[in-house]
């Protein structure tokens, strides 16, 4: 062999065996710039593994707005539905200890677990809980966990007063309830709480000691990126309730071990602490989604749902992905198994650009150009600037100059719904003022006249607009009321509150 075949001999090997190698990190680093700075992020931290090594990781901006230090590696951010792959993965591990079957019933371990469909509570399994394909819509019953004062096991429970949408096991509708549902079988069937389980079971042994599951520890942390919503600084809510499908807060450090640990079939320091038979059943699908003429246009054929992870094709390989999202902080992480690749962004402000990332992410990875993904993601964050615009002020135009209301007494008392609990209205310094009880620190507000017999509400929470709470007044006796609060987590408009009887 010549020298000249063998220096070409060597860079085959080097360049066309390994990707890694021809990453040009400084190319992307510099899109991640133009990145920050185009979607207007108060901070973001982004960590990319190939072939189970860090080879990128990136943090700009400042982490609150009385510390403009920036991020680092080590800055907690709240990953939201990134603990849910956590929660997969806890399950994963019961399977592989004997303690659960994928198929079991969950009324056989946990009695308590009820849905309101009796047949569907008696055939719903463990599987079921991960897959999104309960019956119930997207979101249903989140009002349940967000803000409010319920533990996990009465949001669990309360689920049941809410009918059914869907046929079971027949349409994909995301589900919050039934991930925090799956924790509380963890407890049940380990003797540990999800969080304890969590933490003895994967963050010790892959040594994330930045991850926490518990708010006071988050809150107190001295590296944290703070909440943010259109570049200003929100208060922070605790999520302790959410617990197995939203409660944990993690870092870029720390999520390139997670990243790794599923990159490497479930190995960590030659232990395996997941086996590659549940990591296929995770990995595997489970609930289909429709494909959208978005991915159609970037050769998407195939996605759905696994077990906690979203799963599609793109660039001719599976990618295991998914988000987080909670007010202040939207996350994405992404793995191309057959690429031993994997990347996670956290941004502490509503952007798509952590989604925008990804796709970026596997194109850069195939050596593709990557500018265009920034510029049509800015393009839909403009055109849905623009429809909130419209939106807003369309519903201005439905308030009414000199609307007819009854005199305040009237509206006055305790209101019920049956799945969500109680609301009281009361007169306070003059003034109507409404208060959702279970979350009253949040949906605490003024009522003031907008139509007949209606009022607008203005709650304490800065993520969601004004409400309109509109009274069912009949012969000058009001008996219930039901509230307009258009927004795309919450379903306000599915709670109908009956006055209790003084």
């Amino acid at each position: 062999m010549t020298n000249r075949t063998c220096a070409l001999f060597i860079a085959i090997l080097l360049f066309s065996g390994g990707a890694s190698a021809q990453l040009d990190t400084l190319v992307f680093k510099a899109f991640l710039d133009k990145v920050y700075t185009d979607f207007e992020l108060p901070s973001m931290a982004v960590s990319i593994v190939k072939d189970g090594k860090t080879v990128l990781t990136y943090a700009k901006g400042i982490r609150s707005e009385n510390d403009q230090q920036g991020p680092d590696a080590n800055t907690l951010y709240g990953i939201a539905s990134l603990s849910k792959a956590f929660t997969a993965a806890s399950i994963g591990m019961l399977v592989d200890d004997g303690l659960l079957k994928w198929n079991d019933p969950v009324v056989k371990h946990l009695p308590n677990f009820k849905l309101h469909d009796p047949s569907v509570t008696q055939h719903f399994t463990v599987e079921d809980l991960l897959s999104h394909r309960s019956g119930l819509i997207t979101f249903d019953g989140d009002l349940l966990w967000y803000g409010t004062n319920y533990t996990r096991t009465e949001v669990m429970e309360r689920i049941q007063y809410r009918p059914l949408t869907h046929e079971f096991r027949n349409e994909f509708g995301y589900q919050n309830i039934m991930f925090i549902s799956a924790g509380e079988l963890i407890e049940k069937v380990s003797g540990m709480t999800w969080d304890a389980f969590v933490k003895t079971r994967i963050l010790d042994p892959l040594k994330m000691n930045r991850t926490t599951s518990n708010f006071d520890t988050f809150y107190k942390d001295e590296n944290i990126a703070k909440p943010f919503i259109n570049g200003k600084e929100i208060f922070m809510l605790s999520y302790d309730n959410s617990g197995a499908t939203a409660a944990l807060n993690s870092s870029a450090g720390d999520m390139s071990k997670w990243m790794n640990f599923w990159l490497a079939n479930g190995l960590v320091d030659g232990d395996t602490l997941l086996s590659s038979k549940a990591i296929h059943e995770i990995w595997s699908m489970h609930t289909n989604l429709n494909t959208s003429g978005f991915d159609d246009a970037n050769g998407t054929n195939f996605k759905g749902y696994g077990l906690g992870w979203f799963l599609m094709d793109y660039n001719g390989k599976k990618i295991a992905h998914h988000g987080g999202g909670l007010p202040g902080y939207i996350t994405k992480v992404a793995l191309s198994p057959k690429d031993d690749f994997g990347i996670v962004i956290l941004t502490n402000d509503m952007s798509s650009a952590s989604s925008m990332l990804m796709y970026a992410a596997l194109d850069w990875l195939e050596g593709k150009e990557i500018e265009a993904w920034s510029e049509k993601f800015l393009g839909f964050k403009k055109g849905g600037e623009t429809r909130e615009i419209e939106e807003k002020a369309k519903r201005l135009k439905t308030k009414k100059t000199n609307p007819k209301v009854l005199a305040s007494s009237k509206y006055v008392g305790t209101y019920r719904d049956e799945m969500y609990g109680n609301a009281e209205v009361l007169i306070e310094n003059g003034q109507l003022v409404l208060s959702m009880i279970p979350s009253k620190e949040l949906f605490t507000g003024l009522l003031t006249p907008w139509d007949d017999n209606a009022f607008k509400f203005d709650h304490n929470d800065p993520f969601l607009t004004y409400g309109v709470v509109t009274f069912n007044a009949e012969n000058g006796l009001v008996n219930g009321f039901k509230i307009d609060l258009p927004n795309y987590d919450f379903h306000f408009d599915k709670l109908d509150f009956k006055k209790i009887a003084q």
